[in-house]
């Protein structure tokens, strides 16, 4: 239940939360580390997941690790980078069979493990082992190119890279090729020390577990050597547009990718306005429930798929859409026409309702699957906001067809993106 759900201080900026669910035979155990987008150390961040995870002092190569995962009863340890609003988030996670399926207690041990390899990394001569950098760089740099072969994510990537030209908001996660042959083992070592020391970090238990144990084992075994902890401040969601911004790339595709990006200036943590916000978008291109579905890719058989969503942290509404060239300006113009029907009143109660229930029923669905719950309220507890699941269940059934109008009302058109052949 939620209300068992407990957050405690460990002080230094490490934030505890813990997650009682008794329904999972396993346990996970997730590290968040918060990093402001910054240029400048953007790609060092994106290499750090994964050279962590390829060997500590204890278990220094991927053979060792892997062996040791295997004599804790097969757990699995996950690194990745994430990009959140202005936010960049290195995580790792550790997933373990709960103890109560098993002959003995392996949850100090897993825990162990996973300190072992983010506080005690393999050093070689004051760095990182250069080969297992190598390999990395590699994969970073293959992963950065993979971005390009998927056409819609591209798409987006260039629309927020074009709409936010000078926020932070347009860095990406990933960082940037030209940067990684830059980074020395040394360089990207002492960076990670400096990260450890002075940036806020959560701790998120999700799973069967006793209270008590869970907060002495990890107060007695995480060794978080800490400093002078960075501000993050808030993402500035607030812009006036001067000019909508056209941009048109080229490449050689069979699909047209359109993206066109909404200011809404709409403050998340003003929650009877984010919510609407969130219904109103989901009647305008939620599913097949959809505004846009029916009345664009059914009735007009104008794209192969069209959707919306909101970017939280930033106040942005988007609308993604896969269309042949030629329909560009009427696919435009019908996108705005949906636009103002709602801004208009012309909600039906079918579309209300509908959309309620796919946004209630996916807000539910995330205590389905060990992890779901840790992500919503890590990212609860980052943007300060600290709603449970059954609050934003609340705010989203409340939302009427005037909310929904007064939350469009101020919407303005910022950038349209058209990736073409």
């Amino acid at each position: 239940m939620e209300k068992d759900i407990k957050k405690i201080n460990l002080g230094n900026n490490i934030n505890l939360t813990l997650i009682p669910a008794k329904k999972f035979k396993s346990n996970l155990v997730s590290i968040y580390i918060q990093r402001l987008l910054d240029k400048n150390e953007v790609t060092k961040n994106a290499l750090l997941p994964s050279i962590i995870t390829s060997g500590c002092e204890k278990y220094p190569s991927l053979r060792e690790i892997s062996n040791k995962l295997d004599d804790l009863y097969g757990s699995a340890m996950l690194s990745d980078v994430s990009k959140r609003g202005e936010r960049q988030v290195i995580t790792f996670k550790m997933l373990s069979t709960n103890e109560k399926y098993l002959d003995e207690k392996i949850l100090k041990s897993t825990l162990e493990f996973l300190n072992e390899v983010v506080n005690n990394p393999l050093i070689v001569e004051g760095g990182f082992k250069k080969e297992y950098l190598d390999i990395e760089k590699v994969n970073l740099r293959d992963r950065i190119q993979g971005i390009i072969n998927d056409k819609g994510r591209y798409a987006l990537e260039r629309a927020f890279e074009e709409m936010c030209k000078d926020e932070r908001f347009s860095i990406s996660e990933y960082g940037y090729e030209d940067e990684i042959d830059k980074i020395s083992a040394q360089d990207l070592y002492n960076h990670y020390v400096e990260i450890l020391k002075t940036s806020p970090i959560d701790i998120v238990v999700e799973g069967d577990f006793n209270e008590k144990e869970i907060v002495d084992i990890i107060n007695n075994t995480f060794t978080f050597e800490r400093g002078n902890i960075i501000e993050i401040p808030r993402e500035d969601y607030k812009k006036q547009v001067d000019e909508v911004k056209e941009v048109i790339d080229k490449m050689d595709i069979t699909q047209g990718k359109l993206v066109i990006g909404y200011r809404t200036n709409i403050d998340f943590s003003d929650v009877k306005k984010y919510y609407s916000l969130v219904v109103g978008c989901n009647v305008l291109g939620g599913g097949p429930h959809s505004k846009m579905f029916i009345n664009i890719r059914e009735k007009e058989s104008l794209c192969y798929y069209i959707y919306s969503s909101i970017e939280k942290y930033k106040g942005i509404l988007f609308v993604s859409s896969g269309i042949e060239t030629k329909n560009y300006e009427k696919t435009l113009e019908l996108v705005k026409k949906q636009i103002e029907s709602l801004k208009a009143k012309e909600i039906s109660k079918e579309e209300i309702d509908n959309s309620k229930s796919a946004l209630i029923n996916s807000m539910r669905s995330l205590a389905d699957s060990i992890g779901g719950m840790s992500d919503f309220y890590f990212a609860q507890g980052m943007s300060k906001t600290n709603s449970t699941v059954e609050d934003i269940i609340n705010y989203i059934s409340d939302v009427s067809v005037e909310d929904i109008v007064k939350s469009f009302k101020d919407l303005q058109l910022d950038t349209v993106y058209f990736l073409r052949n």
